[in-house]
């Protein structure tokens, strides 16, 4: 019966569920903008409630069975595949192309969670209210197009629309010296896209048959030096989304001198994209290319984690801190990526086995991440709010003077090492058994570890379990303002217990590419 009430609701909405979803918060910026601040909150609100539902809604009617083989669609095709926009000519050589799989939905999902949260966390934004939201719905739109394109040109469109709105939110929302954060964000990130453009069109070209859709070009079978040159091109797109060192530069000033909302998108979700092409772009298109640049790309995931953990003990700001921890957990999707390229090329069912759990655990990695380094970032942004300052050293006597902010910071903090009972404990179990087992010498990356261990557990010590200073004040942090950190914890503990949640969109994603990389 819910399910009849579910299929009758996504046949009523226009064009299909999936145009109405990636549109719907690109008219509602604009409505935004025209209509001004007063209601500027609240049809945000409305539209990104919209939107969780409908990505709650889309994973429930597709079928995570169902695999990309297929570019017209049909049982083994993409689900829901539309031609948007085409040049007229047959086949079209510019089209958007829509679609979803099981990674596909795990990551829109993973998008209008983060991004419900940071429109609940926006609160505080009082300027120019009308513009911000309407840069808000636009980056909104412009993550799922990226999640739900299957051709390269649509992707591409996607990818940079997001910079536009976060280049904004950064510049004009941010803290002092923000505007050089987000020109130094652009410049960074731009410079990764542009490499990664001109291998689609190399690739377009060199195709035996010219092509930007994906599936396609994944059952064309490209030489090996093809796939070689195109996987370098996307590392250095999808690295400096990730990032990876040393490609990490732009994102520490980026979540400093953010607003809390778009650190919270820039962690939450944008990082992601950098993953999400990594296992899109590299280990469904193009396996063999991977294959071959893995072992590099690995020991790059273990410096990247270690470096990224030492840095993090220096920092003092906490923000810094939990940005550089950011940087270190997101390499473990890259080593998950690397080892799995390896189990790929293999026939080993040994090593094949690990490729998957390795696999498994990189997209794992991205939603768990997603969802505990919101919450660190959001309490990153009322500690500024509460005692005046993120200055780690400066603050003492947190649980004293604000019990209930504090209870939520020990909680995020304590998933932020993974331990056991929460979602980032399974990603790098997951990843750790399946990389050991392919090459022995990543195990190094637990080092990183008991690092981030220590420094999170000093950083407690420091800031929540000291005397308190009686010369600072530090407030309670309001309800309202508990509000979007408490709800991102669900998930963080839910999957803790049960990551299947995630595992089974997924399973057959993997199994897909183990099977049928060329």
């Amino acid at each position: 019966m819910q399910m009849d009430i579910i299929q009758s609701i996504v046949s009523a909405l226009p064009l299909g569920i999936l145009p109405f979803m990636l549109f719907l918060p690109l008219i509602a910026a604009f409505a935004v903008i025209i209509l001004g601040s007063r209601t500027a909150r609240a049809i945000t609100m409305v539209i990104v409630i919209i939107e969780f539902v409908l990505s709650i809604i889309l994973g429930l009617i597709v079928d995570p069975a169902i695999q990309l083989d297929d570019p017209t669609g049909g049982a083994l095709g993409w689900q829901f595949t539309i031609t948007a926009l085409a040049t007229g000519e047959n086949p079209p050589v510019l089209q958007i192309l829509l679609g979803v799989d099981g990674l596909s939905i795990v990551m829109i999902i993973l998008s209008n969670l983060v991004v419900l949260i940071a429109a609940i966390s926006s609160n505080h934004i009082k300027e120019s209210k009308s513009m911000y939201y309407g840069f808000f719905l636009m980056l909104q739109s412009g993550l799922l197009g990226v999640f739900m394109s299957i051709d390269l040109f649509s992707f591409f469109v996607f990818w940079e629309l997001v910079l536009i709105p976060m280049f904004f939110i950064i510049g004009k929302w941010g803290e002092e010296g923000a505007q050089h954060a987000a020109v130094k964000f652009v410049i960074y990130t731009h410079f990764g896209s542009a490499i990664m453009v001109i291998s689609f069109f190399v690739l377009f070209f060199v195709a035996p048959t010219p092509t930007f859709n994906m599936v396609l070009l994944r059952n064309m079978g490209l030489s090996p030096e093809i796939q070689i040159g195109f996987a370098l091109a996307v590392f250095m797109g999808a690295g400096v989304k990730l990032p990876v060192f040393p490609l990490h530069n732009w994102l520490p000033w980026a979540h400093v001198k953010a607003p809390t909302p778009g650190s919270v998108i820039l962690a939450g979700i944008l990082l992601k994209m950098g993953g999400y092409a990594f296992i899109r772009l590299g280990l469904w298109m193009i396996p063999g290319g991977f294959a071959r640049l893995s072992i590099p790309l690995a020991i790059l995931a273990v410096f990247t984690c270690i470096y990224a953990a030492f840095t993090a003990m220096a920092q003092t700001d906490m923000k810094s801190m939990v940005a550089y921890t950011s940087i270190n957990h997101m390499s473990w999707v890259l080593l998950g990526v690397s080892v799995g390229a390896a189990g790929l090329a293999s026939s080993d069912p040994v090593l094949q086995s690990a490729a998957h759990l390795a696999i498994q655990g990189a997209i794992f990695m991205m939603f768990s991440h997603g969802t505990i380094i919101s919450v660190m970032f959001i309490m990153a942004g009322q500690l500024k709010y509460a005692a005046g300052t993120r200055e780690i050293t400066k603050i003492k006597g947190l649980l004293a003077k604000a019990p209930h902010m504090t209870s939520v910071f020990i909680l995020a903090a304590l998933a932020a090492f993974g331990l056991p009972g929460f979602s980032g404990f399974i990603a790098e179990a997951l990843i750790l058994f399946g990389a050991v087992t392919i090459y022995i010498w990543a195990g190094i990356i637990g080092f990183g570890i008991f690092l981030t261990v220590g420094y999170i557990l000093w950083t407690l010590n420091r800031m929540v379990f000291s005397d308190p200073d009686p010369e600072m004040e530090i407030h309670e942090a309001s309800r309202s303002d508990l509000i979007a950190p408490v709800l991102m914890m669900i998930p963080v503990i839910l999957l803790g217990f049960w990551p299947d949640l995630v595992l089974n969109f997924t399973q057959s994603v993997v199994a897909f590419m183990l099977g049928g990389s060329p």
